[in-house]
């Protein structure tokens, strides 16, 4: 690890732990900090996270400027206290409401450098090309995958400007990037996923098809709009499109989740 080894020099970091993907548990003097490496456009994630910090909630912040490279920046952030807890579904999905109401405040409503809206995700030609590619290896997934790009793009097609709350997102509201101490919530963190969309989009990774107290405890705080019922599927087929370009190995992972079954989104078709 010659590149961290350099930045260890730099800020004179003991380096501790993998605690996730370009993330590590360091130490200086005897102080906790986290050094991340942010790729991409990393200045939108630290402009999010310091807009919901003005607005109190516990986002991770920088202790020193940014290493700035070619594709990102490396960066060391003061460690929150808390450690990680599994807040009931439906709690998880109240706070995720009050932090929506927050995100809106942020007044941030450019989209972030790499990001499309869904509708764009699905229409995308070289989605297609990569799942056909993936069908001469997986031909059942792949007419799976394929079936479920081409109902939502047709969806899309049928729901042309449609009006839904949108925002800033987190991205990746899950029980791991949630920190706690003494039963009060102590960090938000891992912003790699925020970008301006439909605010149902941060349900993609906090309900994850299936989880569906994260959506009753969200329409608690804040009630959904029935064109916001309906887009929340539309939007989770999307975003387990991200990132699917050229010759792929392995949509496991796509297909498990497209797979997942939601009983309240079925019961709100049927009535």
């Amino acid at each position: 690890m010659p590149e961290v080894d350099g930045v260890r020099a730099i800020w004179r970091l003991d380096l501790g732990a993998v605690i996730g993907k370009g993330t590590w548990s360091v130490r200086r003097a005897g102080t906790a900090y986290v050094l991340k490496l942010l790729i991409g456009d990393w200045r939108y994630q630290l402009r999010v996270a310091k807009a919901l910090r003005e607005l109190g909630w516990p986002t991770p912040e920088p202790a020193e400027e940014p290493l700035i490279r070619d594709d990102g920046a490396w960066v060391l952030f003061h460690r929150l206290p808390g450690r990680h807890e599994e807040p009931a579904d439906r709690d998880r999905g109240r706070l995720l409401a009050e932090l929506h109401a927050d995100a809106r405040a942020t007044g941030i409503t450019e989209q972030r450098a790499g990001f499309r809206g869904p509708a764009e995700v699905v229409a995308d030609p070289a989605l297609e090309r990569s799942l056909r590619g993936y069908g001469r290896t997986h031909p059942d997934e792949a007419r799976e995958l394929l079936a479920a790009r081409d109902d939502t793009v047709a969806w899309f097609a049928g729901h042309a400007g449609i009006d839904a709350p949108r925002s800033v997102i987190h991205g990746d509201f899950t029980p791991w990037n949630l920190l706690y101490q003494n039963g009060r919530l102590s960090g938000l963190v891992d912003f790699e996923g925020t970008h301006h969309t439909y605010q149902v989009a941060d349900f993609a990774l906090s309900w994850r098809g299936y989880r569906d107290d994260v959506l009753r405890g969200y329409d608690e705080v804040r009630p959904l709009a029935e064109v916001e019922w309906a887009l929340i599927r539309p939007v989770y087929v999307a975003w387990l499109f991200l990132g699917v370009a050229g010759p792929v190995a392995d949509l496991s992972w796509q297909v498990a989740h497209l797979r997942k079954h939601s009983a309240l989104l079925d019961g709100r078709k049927s009535s």
